[in-house]
C-alpha cells in the first residue's frame, strides 16, 4: 500500500459532552474543545475525532441525529464548528466527524414525514412492516439496547424497525433517493474542511432479505440483531465512490461482524474504508449475545491471538485503527490489569504494547492520564441506555441485584464518559456547574494538571511514544514495518517485532506481577524506550520486572 498521511498520524477521540465545558452549563461543548487545542497540539496528535455534535434530542447522547447539517445548541453553533475546524487546522490538526447513517432520530424531519401516512413520499426512507396476524411484531429480533427491534405506530398500523433505541429508526438503504440525500450531506461536510469521518455502526445498514423469526438466544424467545448481512458491499462501494472518494476522505469504520477474512474487502488497497475499528481484542470478556453480565474468562494468549490475527492480514493489505479505549468501552486499566496492579507502570505497559502495532494509534480522552472506571452508588446515577438495559436484563435472568450491578457497571459505557479530569478543582476542573454526569471521585489524584507537573507521568510517556512513532529515526519501521508475534511460547509475555529489510525493533511486555524471562533472537543495539529505568539483559536473556515493557532495536 502506498504511504498516506494518516498512516503516520495519531488520533485523539473527544466525547464532547465530557471533554471541557466552555460556557459553565455542566455540558462540554465546542468552545471547550477550542480552549484545549493547545493542550492537544502539545500532545503531538494530528487528528481529533469528535463524537456527534449534531442537532439531537440526545436519547443516545447524540447518536440519534435530528438534523445532519446543524449543531445541537448545547454544544454550540455551526459558526463555532467552522471556527473549530479552522483553529485546529492552524495548529496542524485535522477533524474527523462522527457519521451516523444507519439510523436517524425519530425526531428527524424525514421520519416525521415517513410516519405521517403510508402514502408519504418518504415512507420508504425507513423500514415499515405489517404486524403478524396476531398483531405482534414482524419477527423476534432484539435491539442492541434491548427490547424488540420493532415499534408499533398506532396512526398507520405498522411497525418500524430500529437496530438500537426505538428513538433511532433505521434508514432504508434500499431506497436510492435516501442514499443520494445521505451522500450529498457527506460531501457537504467534507466541503466544510473536515478530513473525514468515523463511520458509526455501518455494518447494520444492510438488513436480512426477509424479516422472519430466527433462533432465539434468550429465554424470552428473542435474538439480537446481527450486522454485516450479505449484499452490504454494494452499498459500501457506492458510499465510497459517490461521497468519500470525491474529497479523498479519511474514513474509520466501526464495523462489527466483519470477519478477518473480509478485512481486505473492507480496508484493502481498494477497500471501502481507510481503516477499521475491530472488536475481537476488546470483547474477549463477553459472549456473542452481547450481554455484559455473561462474562467469559480470558487469558493473555487470547488477546495476543486476536491482535495477531488482524495484524497478519494488515501486513499484506489494509490498515488498522489501534485502540484500547473509546466511548463504548470501559477504561483499559480496569479491563486489562488486575485491581492490585493498576498504576503508572501498568498503564505505561498498555500504552507501549498497542502504540507500535501496525496501524494508526487512537487515544481516548483521559487515557493519557490514566483515568479509570467509575463506580456510582446506585444504578440511578448511570446515564447510558445500554447500561440500564443490561442491568434490567440481568435481573430478569435471576441474577441478584448486587451481582448484576457489579457485572454491568464494570463494563458500563459511562466508565469512559465521566468528565475529563483537568485539575484538583471541583468536578475535576471540567465545569463550574454540576456536570451532566458525575465526575469520578479520584480526580484529585488523577488529572492533567498533576500530570503536567510530573516528568515521569503517563501523559509525558504518551507524548514520548507519539514523538518516537512520528519523528524518530525509527519512525519508518514503527509505521511500515512488518508485524510478527514472537511470544507464542510465553503465556505471560506479549512480544512482537516490526521489521523492514534494514531495520528491526522488538516490543516486549510482561503482563505478570512477577519477574519474567524472555530469550531474544537478535542482538540488542539500543533500548529505544520502556516503562522502567535501565535494562536487565544478559547473554540475550531479558529479565522483565513486573509489568515491564521495553522497545529495543535489534541488529
Amino acid at each position: 500500500m502506498s504511504h498516506i498521511w494518516w498512516q503516520n498520524a495519531v488520533v485523539y477521540q473527544i466525547y464532547p459532552r465530557s471533554f471541557y465545558d466552555g460556557n459553565g452549563d455542566g455540558i462540554g461543548d465546542l468552545t471547550g474543545i477550542m480552549e484545549k487545542l493547545d493542550y492537544l497540539a502539545g500532545l503531538g496528535i494530528d487528528v481529533i475525532w469528535i463524537s456527534p455534535v449534531y442537532e439531537s434530542p440526545m436519547d443516545d447522547n447524540g447518536y440519534d441525529i435530528a438534523d445532519y447539517q446543524n449543531i445541537a445548541s448545547e454544544f454550540g453553533s455551526m459558526e463555532e464548528m467552522k471556527l473549530l475546524i479552522q483553529k485546529a487546522k492552524e495548529k496542524g490538526i485535522e477533524i474527523l466527524m462522527d457519521l451516523v447513517i444507519n439510523h436517524s432520530s425519530d425526531e428527524h424531519a424525514w421520519f416525521i414525514e415517513s410516519k405521517s401516512d403510508r402514502e408519504n413520499p418518504k415512507r420508504d426512507w425507513y423500514i415499515w412492516r405489517n404486524p403478524k396476524e396476531d398483531g405482534t411484531p414482524p419477527n423476534n429480533l432484539r435491539a442492541i439496547f434491548g427490547g424488540s427491534c420493532w415499534t408499533y405506530d398506532e396512526k398507520t398500523s405498522q411497525y418500524y424497525f430500529h437496530s438500537f433505541s426505538k428513538k433511532q429508526p433505521d434508514l432504508n438503504w434500499e431506497n436510492r433517493e435516501l442514499r443520494r440525500e445521505l451522500y450529498q450531506m457527506v460531501r457537504w461536510w467534507l466541503e466544510q474542511g473536515i478530513a473525514g469521518f468515523r463511520v458509526d455502526a455501518i455494518t447494520f445498514i444492510k438488513k436480512p432479505e426477509m424479516f422472519e423469526d430466527v433462533t432465539p438466544d434468550e429465554a424470552d424467545g428473542t435474538a439480537v440483531v446481527k450486522p454485516n448481512n450479505p449484499g452490504i458491499g454494494e452499498f459500501l462501494k457506492e458510499l465510497k465512490e459517490e461521497a468519500f472518494d470525491v474529497y479523498d476522505a479519511l474514513t474509520v469504520a466501526e464495523a462489527p461482524g466483519v470477519t478477518k477474512e473480509e478485512l481486505p474487502e473492507f480496508i484493502g488497497e481498494d477497500g471501502y474504508f481507510s481503516m477499521l475499528i475491530e472488536f475481537d481484542h476488546v470483547d474477549l470478556d463477553i459472549d456473542d449475545s452481547g450481554r455484559w453480565y455473561r462474562t467469559q474468562s480470558w487469558k493473555l494468549e487470547d488477546f495476543k491471538k486476536a491482535v495477531s490475527a488482524s495484524q497478519e492480514i494488515v501486513n499484506k493489505t489494509g490498515w488498522s485503527a489501534l485502540y484500547l479505549e473509546n466511548h463504548d468501552q470501559p477504561r483499559s486499566l480496569n479491563k486489562f490489569i488486575p485491581e492490585k496492579d493498576r498504576g503508572l507502570i501498568s498503564a505505561k505497559l498498555l500504552a507501549t504494547m498497542y502504540f507500535f502495532l501496525r496501524g494508526t494509534p487512537f487515544i481516548y480522552q483521559g487515557q493519557e492520564i490514566g483515568m479509570t472506571n467509575v463506580r456510582y452508588d446506585s444504578i440511578a446515577e448511570y446515564d447510558d441506555l445500554s447500561t440500564i438495559d443490561q442491568y434490567e436484563a440481568a435481573l430478569r435472568e435471576g441474577i441478584p441485584e448486587e451481582k448484576a450491578y457489579e457485572l454491568v457497571t464494570n463494563r458500563s459505557r459511562d466508565n469512559s464518559r465521566t468528565p475529563m479530569q483537568w485539575s484538583e478543582e471541583v468536578h475535576g476542573g471540567f465545569s463550574s456547574a454540576d456536570p451532566w454526569l458525575k465526575a469520578n471521585d479520584n480526580y484529585d489524584r488523577i488529572n492533567v494538571a498533576q500530570s503536567l507537573d510530573d516528568e515521569d507521568s503517563l501523559l509525558y510517556y504518551y507524548k514520548d511514544l507519539i514523538d518516537l512513532r512520528k519523528n524518530s529515526v525509527h519512525s519508518h519501521v514503527f509505521v511500515h514495518g512488518i508485524f510478527e508475534n514472537v511470544s507464542e511460547d510465553y503465556p505471560d509475555i506479549f512480544a512482537y517485532s516490526r521489521r523492514l529489510p534494514q531495520k528491526e525493533v522488538i516490543i516486549v511486555g510482561s503482563f505478570s506481577d512477577r519477574s519474567q524471562y524472555y530469550k531474544l533472537k537478535g542482538k540488542v543495539s539500543k533500548k529505544i524506550t520502556g516503562n522502567y529505568e535501565g535494562l536487565n539483559l544478559s547473554n540475550g536473556l531479558l529479565e522483565l520486572r513486573p509489568y515491564e515493557a521495553v522497545v529495543l532495536e535489534l541488529v
